[in-house]
């Protein structure tokens, strides 16, 4: 809802127009704009809404923000004919403040609102619903609801004629559920966990991930300065067990409260399926402190499981028949020797049989050291390179913008194809543009963020992004791999059609449609076209030196 406020008891203040219920970040940006103070006191005066109807009750009042968007999560969470009965129970009760409203907003069912007696039995229905608040599907059919209608129509002593219909109140009794400080339980967005805070007899609730900001307004409404005078009890349906009771061994409810909102981050960026790998992986590997565990979050992907295969031998026949390297026939199985395969296997790999399976990593993330070598043996060499390797691709460049014959500027409507050897001049544009084009959450693992499979070489390949470079006298697109440890040929052709669907329809797609401003004009590239002369190599199938290869590739 739009809600034009300023800061309460000023004179020509300046307004804003914003839409609540906010993110409380954004909300503390408006604040610091119009002066307004973290407080629990009246701190903003409300001027103008687009509801009328929200107007009517709170026109040139003074609230608290918080308080007001706390209450705006309330109504965000209603449906129409719940807003309804809201408006003519506060038309009813004539609240005052905002702390009035909110609880008026937890005692709905103490209200029913009745626009339309033509169908009684829907009436009293609806009625008897509000009322019981929760009855069978049995218990409501069998019901007279014209009997149940009349009944209330006839002995309800002071009905209330408002202009969203006929109010009345039924036998619920009205509760005080919000104290004016600290505010109800109210999950307004999908959230990895509730942390319930306590201090001094009274419980305060922040919803994770959130803001430091957050956690000082939560406290600010414990009347306490500090996070460790408070209890912390977590409310979570996302962490597993095992992160819980990690958490529940920290000595201190800073710590605590620090870890498990840093953790629920992780959780906000994982999918359900990175969500279910990772616990997977903590099952196998078995962190023991909340150090270990953050470790194990940072370097998930260098991991590759396989649960169930508790030995050599099986290890070995998986790898042959059924991971889908080699081109299996059963009827050669008494011919292969499984184990011997499996163990040559393992020597060229860090892996190790866990209680849950067969481990492998890629990676040599030093915090991990420990963990993988007390837990499962694992030995991380304490000094291993990254390596690079880079796919080439052409690119294809257009342009709207063209010098006619008598040297101005003209529009073309369709895109005119420019040659390579126009735009070498402009490759620092170039950098920059597809620097922009990179999201926040790209930062870490590049393009690979969006690699959807846990697998050889989600572990091999660290990070991937576009760039360009020049080859010879032309100037060529380049996915650039950052490596773990060299790729097979197989493997090198699963990212290689990672790669392609990135050029074609995901990242090469938004960043052919965003001009980039050169002194010829706005020109646009794209890193894939549909033409039979396309292709994606490495440096060697390019032919180039050899010595600017920096390894990359293995045979199997």
């Amino acid at each position: 809802m739009n809600i034009t406020i300023k800061k309460s008891n000023g004179e020509n203040e300046k307004t804003r127009t914003i839409w609540f219920p906010m993110e409380e970040e954004n909300l503390d940006k408006i604040c610091s704009e119009l002066g307004i103070e973290m407080t629990t006191e009246p701190n903003c005066c409300i001027e103008n809404s687009m509801d009328r109807n929200f107007l009517n009750i709170l026109h040139n009042k003074n609230c608290n923000i918080d308080e007001l968007n706390y209450l705006m999560k309330r109504l965000d969470g209603f449906s129409q004919k719940e807003i309804e009965r809201f408006y003519a129970a506060s038309f009813a009760e004539n609240p005052k403040t905002i702390a009035e409203l909110i609880n008026l907003s937890f005692n709905m069912h103490c209200y029913s609102l009745v626009s339309d007696f033509n169908n009684l039995e829907k009436v009293g229905k609806d009625l008897y619903l509000t009322e019981k608040q929760a009855v069978s599907t049995k218990e409501l059919d069998e019901l007279d609801g014209e009997s149940y209608a009349m009944d209330v129509i006839k002995n309800n002593p002071s009905p209330i004629i408002t202009s969203y219909g006929v109010l009345y109140k039924n036998s619920n009794v009205p509760e005080q559920v919000y104290n004016g400080k600290q505010f109800p339980p109210y999950l307004w967005k999908e959230t990895i966990a509730a942390v319930q805070l306590t201090a001094k007899g009274e419980n305060e609730y922040i919803y994770l991930p959130c803001s430091d900001l957050e956690v000082e307004k939560a406290l600010m409404r414990l009347e306490t300065p500090y996070l460790n005078d408070c209890e912390v009890a977590v409310d979570s349906h996302s962490f597993p067990d095992s992160i819980l009771n990690i958490v529940s061994a920290s000595t201190t409810s800073i710590i605590k409260v620090e870890a498990l909102n840093n953790l629920a981050k992780h959780y906000s960026e994982m999918g359900n399926q990175d969500t279910r790998y990772f616990e997977k992986l903590m099952d196998h590997i078995k962190p023991r402190t909340i150090d270990e565990v953050f470790a194990l979050a940072e370097s998930m992907y260098e991991f590759e499981l396989f649960d169930g295969i508790k030995d050599i031998e099986s290890y070995g026949r998986y790898m042959i028949c059924e991971s889908g390297r080699f081109e299996y026939d059963p009827n050669l199985d008494e011919y292969i020797d499984f184990k011997r395969y499996g163990r040559e296997k393992m020597a060229q790999e860090d892996g190790a049989f866990s209680n849950k399976g067969y481990i492998i990593y890629h990676g040599y993330n030093q915090k991990l050291a420990n963990l993988l070598f007390e837990n499962l043996g694992i030995m991380i060499p304490e000094d291993k390179e990254l390596k690079t390797l880079k796919l080439y691709m052409p690119l294809t460049v257009t342009t709207y913008d063209i010098e006619n014959d008598y040297g101005d500027r003209e529009t073309l409507n369709e895109p005119m194809e420019l040659g390579n050897y126009e735009i070498v001049d402009y490759i620092d544009e170039i950098l920059e543009a597809i620097e922009r084009d990179t999201l926040p959450e790209e930062k870490e693992r590049g393009l690979m963020r969006y690699y959807d499979e846990h697998d050889s070489v989600n572990g091999k390949v660290a990070k991937y992004e576009f760039s360009v470079e020049m080859v010879d006298d032309e100037l060529m697109g380049v996915a650039i791999l950052t490596l773990n440890d060299d790729l097979t040929y197989k493997e090198l052709g699963k990212i290689k059609e990672n790669v392609i669907g990135q050029a074609a329809d995901g990242w090469g797609e938004g960043f052919e449609q965003r001009e980039i401003s050169t002194d010829m004009g706005d020109v646009y590239i794209s890193f894939w076209n549909s033409s039979k002369s396309w292709f994606i190599k490495t440096a060697e199938e390019m032919g180039i030196n050899q010595n600017q290869i920096m390894g990359g590739m293995k045979f199997e």
